[in-house]
């Protein structure tokens, strides 16, 4: 069973301190972390599977001087309450837009966030000024790949054997490609995995299909402005769904970052900041 068909991932850099003041925003059955830094058009950076809201640490420095960056903690993860559920991502979000008083976003979203964000653009529409659907993996129905069922395999090597086996084991998979002579790269994996405590796989609940995730069929009804984006070094089963996103999505865009793999938003700051700005600016006022 191929672990890049089957579940996705996300690279990601623990805090290099805090931009913000963290705080909790309670959702009913979860309590959320989030920080918000900065002034002006709202930009929401959801992380992806095993991950917290500290991987965007550069995006923050790079977007707070001229966005309002909201960034936060997946319910299950980090340092937010609850178990992780794919179904009630869109809804907590809708939950932290309204508190904050945003009524529209640019929603960037990394892989098992990707998902979550592409959701609640199909679900929320009104409140997405674009999208940004990053190293995402298949959505439903598919053609050909199916989101898989690592998870499960995972839990079992998490209960057996502890967490640590599942951290050597993710680390040692394809997704973790780095660019040569970028020796820092291999400190950020150990600390990103290190900072997953495995909640999701030690104690695993069923989701509640709060929100419907989006399907095949639906692609085209998804016409928020999108774009694309992959590192060129990406796993090829998250690059075919990346061609055929763009396909399906009638004002979907792709980019590609150069020496880039799933973290390219770290490995390569500079191209994939450069990327997000050029595609927000483009945007009708």
């Amino acid at each position: 069973m191929r672990i890049a068909a089957c579940i996705t991932l996300s690279l990601g850099l623990p805090a290099l301190g805090a931009a913000a003041q963290p705080r909790m925003l309670n959702v009913g059955d979860a309590s959320i972390r989030y920080e918000v830094t900065g002034e002006g058009p709202a930009i929401v950076f959801i992380h992806g599977w095993a991950q917290n809201l500290s991987i965007w640490e550069d995006q923050v420095r790079a977007f707070a001087p001229h966005y309002r960056v909201v960034r936060y903690d997946r319910r299950g993860y980090g340092e937010s309450t609850g178990h992780a559920d794919g179904t009630a991502d869109p809804a907590d979000l809708l939950i932290l837009l309204d508190s904050l008083g945003i009524q529209s976003a640019h929603v960037v979203g990394l892989s098992a966030g990707a998902h979550a964000a592409i959701n609640f653009a199909a679900a929320y529409p009104e409140r997405v000024r674009s999208l940004v659907h990053y190293g995402g993996g298949p959505v439903v129905d598919f053609p050909g790949l199916s989101p898989g069922n690592a998870a499960a395999l995972f839990g079992q090597i998490a209960r057996a054997h502890g967490i640590d086996s599942v951290r050597r084991l993710v680390v040692s998979s394809p997704l973790f490609w780095e660019p040569p002579g970028r020796p820092e790269l291999a400190e950020r994996k150990r600390r990103m995995m290190m900072a997953y405590a495995g909640r999701d796989l030690l104690d695993p609940r069923p989701e509640s299909g709060r929100v419907p995730a989006v399907r095949w069929s639906q692609l085209p009804n998804v016409r928020v402005p999108t774009l694309i984006v992959n590192g060129d070094h990406d796993i090829p089963d998250f690059l075919i769904v990346a061609d055929s996103l763009v396909r399906r999505m009638p004002n979907a865009r792709r980019v590609v970052i150069k020496d880039g793999g799933h973290g390219a938003h770290y490995a390569q700051p500079e191209q994939f900041n450069t990327a997000l700005r050029q595609f927000f600016t483009s945007l009708p006022r």
